[in-house]
């Protein structure tokens, strides 16, 4: 599907586009449909990530943000309507803050990787002192850049009166999770961001410190929690820096007196570590949570991050002879009952995991360390003449043996941690078929599977980040088969964002479904909502933004069905 490659003097460097600074679409707009939408696909696909990288202040300044990870967030909306219309609408969630930078013209505060050569020791030193014995700001308005990925139904929140749906029953009685209740923005931190799911307008901001006290000196979270489909409980992995890092697993779920009171938290299981760990994502199983604790250390307890201002310049570098962990947490007796080990990694993104018998598999998209960081700065990602290309991810299966026998000797010696177990790698894709962003039919979260989607980087385009969407038969990669395993869709130019897979009704095949992925074309410098058959990675459709509307290289995605 690739067109003829164009004159590489073609200007503008067309990759460039998903960089620029994104504009609002407040009131929704009609996109142009070519091709034929599935009758049946009708509902909103969310998508979120940064949409803002130079500020213009009043004394004609520019503050540049450095790095794609800290650009000001912006959320998008994408409503496929029976008929098969589609509209779009987007709004920035983070005003207040670009009102902060632009007063102060300079990025201020705690970010993930903005630099600032110019802070002298004396200032540093100060900023440390009054934040670690005062602590940071209190969370209010739109202050907080909370920009990773939307997630619904977070328990304990009220239903605003303009979307008070019945959560809808099945024939047997269960309850419909899908309905969505309320919408909340999640980022690698203690900070949650409620969203109107319609207007896009922001709510509030919280933590799980506003719903235990207990969680209030908690740091980190993971951007990404594991909500179980069947119970809707969510869970995550809040870290607490100090001589000794403490990880706490959380269970959030609806109150036994109802959806509309404060939700019920438990903290199931405490991990203490040497290792304060940036830890993206985790993993999750019928029965466990798996703490995924890979190479990616604050030095200095955490107080690094105060010191340099971000995260980036805090982490240590990797070393070779400290081993990742995974903690297995028995999420029915909040208890931690093994951890496993294996060689250094680095990873963003846990795909999925699952139990069979007493084994556990996990699947990661992996990396040889986290140097990764350093290459999404935007100078970096916007030089078309020597720009460097991000490391890129492996596919890799891990398999955790035999959790029982490790939970019955810990049980015996609860008093010291369980006694770690090597992690054995079942198998990773080939590293010339690079792998990130995944995405897999729902209804396999937490079971065996067999195909994965994500984004995947040809070299056949200029482009730094990803061309290609690609599509992953693990069966056959279990079974050695590296060569038609993979399936892939590309169009010259164009830039795909992370595939979410949205399954037919009543479906029989894993992969019946289509992909939707928001993407960048080059050429024309605006953008596209596409529709791929998800078995056969074919365009079913497309729906075209309007010239000169650009969609921003953006993280990651949601639907709604209606």
């Amino acid at each position: 599907m690739s067109a003829t490659q164009e004159s590489a003097s073609e200007k503008p460097w067309p990759y460039a586009a998903g960089y620029d600074n994104c504009p609002e679409v407040l009131e929704p707009i009609p996109l142009k449909v070519k091709g034929t939408i599935p009758l049946w696909l009708e509902g909103v696909l969310y998508r979120s990530g940064p949409g803002t990288y130079d500020l213009d202040t009043e004394s004609g300044k520019q503050v540049h943000i450095q790095h794609w990870f800290d650009g000001l967030a912006q959320l998008h909306r994408y409503e496929i309507k029976k008929g098969g219309e589609v509209s779009y609408r987007s709004r920035n969630t983070s005003n207040d803050l670009r009102k902060r930078y632009q007063k102060a013209e300079a990025v201020t505060g705690v970010t993930f990787c903005q630099r600032d050569p110019c802070k002298t020791i004396f200032n540093k030193f100060f900023t440390t002192f009054k934040t670690a014995t005062l602590g940071g700001p209190p969370l209010g308005g739109t202050d907080t850049n909370v920009a990773v990925i939307p997630s619904p139904n977070f328990p304990g929140l009220m239903d605003r009166e303009h979307r008070n749906v019945e959560q809808k029953s099945d024939k047997d009685g269960k309850s419909d999770r899908t309905v969505l209740r309320n919408l909340v923005m999640n980022t690698d931190g203690n900070v949650m961001q409620e969203i109107d799911p319609v207007t896009l307008e922001p709510i509030r901001l919280f933590t799980y410190g506003d719903i235990d006290d207990s969680l209030k000196a908690s740091n980190l979270a993971p951007a990404h929690p594991c909500i179980d489909p069947e119970t809707g409980e969510h869970f995550t992995v809040l870290l607490t820096f100090g001589p000794t890092a403490v990880y706490k697993v959380v269970r959030t779920r609806a109150s036994s007196k109802g959806t509309h009171n404060e939700p019920d938290l438990d903290v199931i299981a405490e991990i203490h570590s040497p290792r304060p760990t940036y830890m993206h994502s985790f993993g999750m199983t019928k029965r466990y949570v798996v703490v995924t604790h890979w190479q990616c250390d604050f030095a200095a307890w955490g107080v690094s991050v105060l010191w340099y201002g971000n995260a980036w310049e805090s982490f240590k570098a990797q070393d070779r002879n400290v081993k990742a962990s995974f903690y297995v947490v028995d999420r029915v007796r909040g208890r931690h009952v093994a951890t496993f080990e294996c060689d250094p990694y680095y990873a963003f993104h846990t795909i999925n995991a699952y139990d069979d018998g007493d084994d556990i598999y996990v699947d990661l998209a992996t990396y040889k360390d986290h140097t990764v960081i350093g290459d999404y700065y935007i100078d970096n990602l916007r030089n078309e003449a020597s720009g460097k290309p991000p490391q890129q991810a492996v596919l890799r299966r891990y398999k955790l043996s035999k959790i029982s026998e490790h939970a019955a000797l810990s049980a015996l010696t609860r008093k010291t941690p369980p006694k770690p177990a090597p992690a054995e790698v079942v198998f990773q894709l080939d590293e010339s078929i690079n792998f990130e962003l995944p995405s897999i039919n729902p209804s396999r979260y937490l079971k065996s599977y067999q195909y994965v989607y994500g984004v995947n980087r040809s070299g056949l385009n200029k482009t730094l980040i990803y061309d290609r969407i690609i599509k992953v038969d693990l069966h056959k990669v279990a079974q050695g088969d590296q060569t038609t395993s993979t399936k892939f869709w590309i169009q010259n130019q164009c830039t795909p964002s992370e595939p979410v897979f949205v399954p037919t009704p009543n479906g029989t095949k894993e992969d019946d479904g289509v992909l939707l992925s928001i993407v960048l074309d080059g050429r024309r410098r605006t953008g596209f909502l596409l529709i791929l058959d998800a078995q056969t990675l074919e365009e079913i459709a497309r729906a075209d933004m309007p010239e000169g509307k650009v969609a921003p290289h953006n993280f990651h995605g949601m639907f709604v069905s209606n």
